[in-house]
């Protein structure tokens, strides 16, 4: 096992090769919390909720866990669910998002003026790993994070961390080691780990397929895993304007490489280029985008963040055209976002063209919701007529 990693229960897999998810064509899911049911763009039903809810409404466990299920339906390939995507023997890496530390060193509650959506709802998480489990879908299954703005209490000696906090209740009283603990016990044939990647062990490459890219150390964990579900909020992020399944990549570059925060990896090049390319050490095979609250203005650690409710879920196994759908979703023009432009050459896992991808569940306008860009943002510049 790595060193920091806190194992639950037994398995046997340990050295693979990274693969990811191939399919023609881009497919997204976007389901809020409303959806009724609908049609394919081919004229097909779509079934809904069962029991629909406002967006603006709270949601509780057990309708988190549905949404989740319907939102993952969607976001299906013309081939595959996700369940169809891994096997029973393989080692599933969940990259969650926990930007900021949600309690004081000296409690496992939020932090006072803690904002809601800075990171994953752990009831997504905890949702996504029943639906694997349930079908026998992973024998290893680790989730990760190195966060740039707090440490696990074996190197910070505080009371809590991301890892432990409660967020003061935010998510029914879970936390990650308690969610993980929890689903030990109801699925004992399957070896569940926490992973912090900030002190994993690590390995030094230069980025994949780039002339004269720089080397990066990375969790080497990024390129062991079979499969790699990448869960994150809707939030903006004054580096990229967006951060999303792109910006979640950041937690695999070690904090005891590059400092807290960060600064050590952003010097290496354009934000832009730097999460291209450790998306590129081992491409998400699924996408899991938002949740109940997301994040606008400048990010989840500026001063001028503030929570959305916005109860949308956006999905699919094409991390581009996720994230292009998912942009668009908040206001922006995602050919005008570096990174999406960057990603799309890539050529393999989506495009930034909103119109080229087959969305799934609610009509795009009716999900869309303008969301407060961070201070300072530039988009990029397009080509007069392009």
């Amino acid at each position: 096992m790595f060193a920091g990693a806190v194992a639950f229960g037994q398995g046997k897999k340990d050295e693979v090769i990274a693969t990811a998810t191939q399919d023609a064509t881009p497919r997204v899911g976007i389901v809020l919390s409303s959806f009724a049911g609908g049609e394919e763009h081919d004229g097909s039903k779509l079934s809904g909720l069962a029991s629909p809810r406002p967006v603006e409404a709270d949601l509780d466990s057990a309708f988190i866990d549905a949404w989740v299920r319907k939102a993952i339906e969607m976001g299906a390939t013309r081939v595959a669910e996700l369940a169809q995507m891994i096997e029973p023997e393989d080692w599933v890496v969940i990259k969650t998002n926990i930007a900021t530390l949600g309690g004081p060193e000296d409690s496992g509650g939020a932090k006072p003026g803690a904002i809601p959506g800075t990171i994953t709802d752990l009831r997504i998480v905890r949702s996504v790993i029943q639906y694997l489990a349930e079908q026998n879908r992973g024998a290893r299954i680790t989730l990760v994070e190195g966060a740039e703005t707090w440490q696990p209490i074996e190197q910070s000696k505080g009371a809590a961390d991301g890892w432990t906090s409660d967020w003061g209740g935010a998510f029914g009283g879970l936390s990650y080691r308690s969610m993980i603990q929890e689903l030990a016990k109801r699925f004992p044939k399957i070896r569940f780990e926490i992973l912090d990647t900030n002190f994993a062990p690590s390995v030094d490459l230069p980025a994949p397929g780039r002339s004269g890219a720089p080397v990066y150390t990375i969790a080497r964990i990024l390129q062991q895993c079979d499969k790699l579900i990448s869960i994150a909020p809707l939030k903006t992020d004054r580096r990229t304007g967006v951060g999303l399944t792109f910006s979640n990549y950041a937690g695999f570059a070690p904090g005891a490489k590059y400092g807290f925060p960060k600064d050590a990896l952003w010097k290496l090049g354009p934000p832009a280029q730097t999460l291209v390319d450790l998306f590129n050490f081992h491409p998400a095979d699924f996408s899991i985008l938002g949740g109940p609250v997301g994040i606008e203005g400048d990010g989840p650690d500026g001063k001028g963040a503030s929570p959305v409710r916005h109860n949308l879920l956006v999905t699919g196994a094409k991390a581009v055209s996720v994230d292009a759908v998912a942009a668009a979703l908040m206001g922006f023009n995602p050919t005008e976002i570096p990174y999406l432009d960057l990603a799309e050459k890539l050529g393999s896992y989506g495009t930034h063209e909103v119109d080229y991808v087959w969305t799934r569940g609610d009509e795009m306008e009716k999900a869309r919701r303008e969301f407060r860009k961070p201070s300072g943002w530039k988009p990029l510049a397009r080509p007069a007529g392009a």
